[in-house]
């Protein structure tokens, strides 16, 4: 007989919607509202499991008609680390240039192959200098695990 496992690594959020009530021009103190993620592996192989968060074009992260506010003015963190902006390249073949984001690497060995962690994202703006105009924005973050 032969049984085959496939490998697997998924991330999975609690809400499908990160809000922000209301944008203040020229401040970073424009914080979304907090978003759990959960991601989960059970591999084969690879030395790290690594979180991307991406922006399918950068220039146009989000948007209100003609109106747009960039990658490089939305930051991201996660477990209250350092916020930075979504200006980085691909990685692994995961992302943009100049819209991705690595939000976390995890190392894993032969003992850690299966496991899991809980994040806490946290989403911001930086207007710092910037007037946007009014309405609303909207935009998708795009989020996956890729195994290194």
């Amino acid at each position: 007989m032969t049984a085959t496992k496939n490998a697997t690594l998924t991330v999975t959020p609690n809400a499908s919607t990160a809000t922000l009530a209301s944008i203040t021009d020229g401040s970073n103190v424009n914080n979304f509202t907090p978003v759990s993620l959960t991601t989960s592996w059970n591999l084969t192989a690879g030395s790290s499991v690594r979180l991307i968060g991406w922006f399918a074009t950068p220039a146009q992260a989000l948007v209100n008609g003609a109106n747009f506010i960039p990658s490089s003015k939305v930051e991201g963190r996660v477990n209250a680390a350092a916020y930075a902006p979504f200006t980085g390249a691909a990685l692994g073949g995961v992302g943009v240039a100049g819209g991705s984001l690595q939000l976390f690497s995890q190392a894993v060995a032969a003992g850690s192959f299966f496991g899991a962690r809980t994040d806490q994202l946290d989403l911001r703006l930086d207007l710092t200098g910037t007037t946007t105009f009014a309405g609303d924005y909207l935009g998708t973050l795009n989020l996956q695990a890729i195994v290194q």
